[in-house]
């Protein structure tokens, strides 16, 4: 009888392993690697940290579908969505694979339709993921020619829907070693529309022009007047050096003040004596973790510290780690590498949400 096929990481155990132990110092690198580039820097080193970026960002994307695909043949994977912007999301995806498709001879392009808007509710993790694979799997496939990415907004009696369609003239050359791989990102890939309802689908127009579409369901928000976040005092605790450098520089280039801790029990007693507008808490640390820090924070008798917003802050992508953090007390959840207009919308959000003793013990019931 033949031997059962077994997952690398089957349980919760092997996924917080190589949640840890894997893309915690991915994100330190690719963290390090965005604002080293964001310098001034010679022609050579530019190149060379780019290529670091591209390099990291790909290894990231392969750790995400397998786990992706462990938690999904579990029926484990949630969505997490939230409001961005769907042109700056995209454009990062063509920039990153930009450098990919060159080498294979690949001129992309990305294109939207006049009324796309700047706006859209849905996973944006997922959705980037799910672009990244399915255009990575073409340019795998073609060579020499031009590719060019495209995005529409179409509204009908169910709502809207995102469409991003990948076209390609170039010659059909498919890898020779690579096909299974190839079919298990396109799994992956598939699955993940699903989850956001929607669909994938691959084929070959009459002028012999090859099409990936992806399409899924999203929300269009109303326009609404955004006033710039007022500088914010901020406690950060996190054990990393790496990290409090790197979240040290994030919180300098957004305008905020920041104090940092290394373990929970520094953050408690930072907590006891200065005023914070928000912590951002690392979830693994010495001597206490984030959440009992949390927890020792809310039972304070100083209402304006028990309340101060606490944000997670983790490289554990597993689908109930949300869940657990708002049982322990947190007001949000971030996953690393940290989305830096993610978090600036968080902190203004939070910086200006009222707060009482009496909403905070209503919201954790």
């Amino acid at each position: 009888m033949p031997a059962k096929p077994v997952h690398l990481f089957e349980n919760s155990t092997h996924l917080e392993t190589i949640n840890r132990e894997l893309r915690t110092p991915l994100t330190d690198i690719l963290g390090m690697a965005h604002l080293l580039d964001d310098t001034t820097l010679e022609h050579d080193q530019r190149e060379y940290v780019q290529a670091i970026m591209r390099a990291s960002h790909e290894l990231l994307v392969r750790v995400n579908n397998s786990l992706d695909m462990v938690q999904l043949d579990n029926d484990a994977l949630g969505v997490e969505e939230e409001f961005f912007g769907i042109t700056e999301a995209l454009l990062v995806m063509v920039e990153r694979l930009r450098p990919t498709a060159a080498a294979k001879g690949l001129e992309l392009s990305l294109e939207f339709a006049p009324d796309i808007g700047t706006k859209i509710h849905c996973d944006k993790a997922r959705l980037s993921q799910a672009v990244f694979n399915l255009t990575a799997h073409l340019i795998a496939n073609h060579a020499d020619g031009v590719m060019r990415m495209t995005a529409n907004l179409v509204n009908d009696q169910w709502g809207d829907t995102l469409s991003v369609t990948v076209l390609s003239n170039a010659k059909y050359t498919p890898p020779k070693n690579e096909a299974d791989a190839s079919t298990d990102v396109l799994d992956i890939t598939r699955r993940l529309a699903r989850l956001m309802g929607g669909e994938v689908n691959l084929k070959t127009e009459d002028d012999q022009t090859h099409c990936g579409q992806l399409s899924i369901r999203v929300e269009v928000p109303e326009e609404e007047d955004s006033t710039p976040a007022r500088p914010a005092r901020i406690l950060v605790a996190e054990d990393s050096r790496a990290n409090q450098r790197l979240i040290g520089l994030i919180l300098g280039k957004l305008g905020h003040e920041f104090e940092l801790v290394a373990n929970g029990v520094e953050a408690v007693e930072a907590a006891k004596v200065s005023h914070f507008d928000m912590i951002l808490m690392d979830l693994h640390m010495p001597l206490m973790d984030g959440m009992q820090a949390c927890e020792k924070i809310r039972a304070l008798d100083d209402e304006a510290a028990a309340l101060v917003p606490i944000i997670a802050l983790t490289a554990d992508v597993r689908p109930e780690m949300p869940a657990r953090v708002l049982e322990a007390g947190m007001d949000a959840y971030l996953t690393k590498p940290l989305d830096v207009p993610k978090l600036a919308e968080i902190i203004q959000v939070s910086m200006n949400a009222p707060r009482s003793r009496n909403a905070k013990l209503a919201k954790s019931a």
